[in-house]
């Protein structure tokens, strides 16, 4: 027989159980994004294409937009070449996230975010700083990795 009490621990465990584990699930995944993220402004800063490379899709039909009029990506090999020049454009660059925001589809193989970055850029020992730049992707979860598969930066007007 059941008692009063073994009932009340047993409705009680499951409710703590089931009401944590999705939350803890998606804050899990939304930090492994983050940590994507992440390395690619890091593959950026290093002028690193090849974990650049590593966090991004590698599609044919990716598209992708930059900061100036004609910055526009339509494939991972045009987006590779139009970076490999860009490192060669600056001696050094900095970016600072101050606002990486991730959300997650219902599914949780697809995820989007949106961040707010100050970048410093040095060329020719002068330091360029851009602030306010908005970055914004999707990324898909590929054979259990996270990768970059649309992403946008846009500089403030004004």
């Amino acid at each position: 027989m059941i008692t009063k009490n073994t009932l009340f621990i047993a409705v009680t465990l499951i409710c703590l159980t089931s009401s944590c584990t999705p939350k803890t699930d998606s804050e899990t995944k939304k930090s492994v994004v983050a940590k994507t993220i992440n390395s690619f402004y890091q593959s950026f800063e290093q002028k690193d294409i090849n974990l650049m490379s590593e966090v991004m899709a590698h599609d044919d039909s990716m598209l992708s937009f930059g900061t100036a009029m004609f910055d526009i990506h339509k494939s991972w090999s045009e987006w590779k070449e139009n970076h490999i020049a860009q490192f060669k454009a600056f001696d050094r660059a900095t970016i600072n996230p101050t606002n990486l925001n991730v959300y997650l589809s219902k599914n949780g193989n697809v995820a989007w975010f949106a961040d707010i970055t100050n970048w410093a850029l040095v060329i020719e020992n002068e330091t360029i700083e851009i602030d306010n730049v908005r970055i914004t992707g999707v990324l898909e979860k590929r054979d259990h990795e996270w990768k970059i598969v649309q992403i946008h930066a846009s500089v403030p007007q004004g």
